[in-house]
């Protein structure tokens, strides 16, 4: 289900020192989301839009395909879940979709969602206002083990500018999306 669901967001600290600003609970700010997936995602017999929560900002969705690049040089897509949401700019598996999917086609998988910081050229509109309900900052030490997802460790924040960590995840609510096209 969609309807009410607070998402949860992955924020990479680089991307605040990068200039974007420091987010607190309460907060209401506008971002696209970007969605990358460890596989491919594979064609879906639903014709539904929908998210389950797996745990974070990991999701189980079945989506419908709205966008797919066709410049090799800006590999990308757009899918709706509930929300809409670009592949990240740069992924390793290019466009997270099967061969010869095709727009309108539904697909699903598991995927993770962050805020995106830069996407590829398309013609859609995906800011979306968000208000920030809980944060929770990844104090893991990665050192022996970098990207160990099984002992991660959170505390839960009142700010990314309360406790210095290299990535949270934003807990939000989805308000309002913007124009359809940009």
């Amino acid at each position: 289900m969609t309807d009410g669901l607070v998402w949860g967001v992955h924020l990479q600290r680089w991307v605040i020192e990068d200039g974007e600003p420091e987010l607190h609970v309460g907060d209401v700010f506008a971002w696209p989301l970007t969605f990358w997936v460890d596989e491919v995602l594979t064609r879906s017999g639903e014709e539904n839009n929908i998210a389950s929560p797996l745990a974070g900002n990991y999701y189980h969705v079945n989506a419908e395909v709205i966008y797919i690049s066709k410049d090799p040089a800006q590999a990308g897509c757009i899918i709706d879940f509930g929300v809409k949401a670009i592949s990240e700019l740069g992924g390793l598996l290019g466009i997270p979709l099967p061969s010869e999917c095709k727009v309108g086609e539904h697909v699903t998988g598991e995927i993770r969602l962050t805020f995106a910081l830069c996407t590829v050229v398309h013609p859609h509109n995906l800011t979306r206002k968000w208000q920030v309900e809980r944060i929770s900052a990844d104090l893991s030490d990665y050192t022996d083990k970098p990207g160990d997802t099984v002992s991660s460790r959170y505390q839960d924040v009142s700010g990314t500018d309360a406790v210095r960590a290299g990535s949270y995840v934003l807990y939000c609510s989805a308000l309002e999306q913007g124009p359809e096209t940009a």
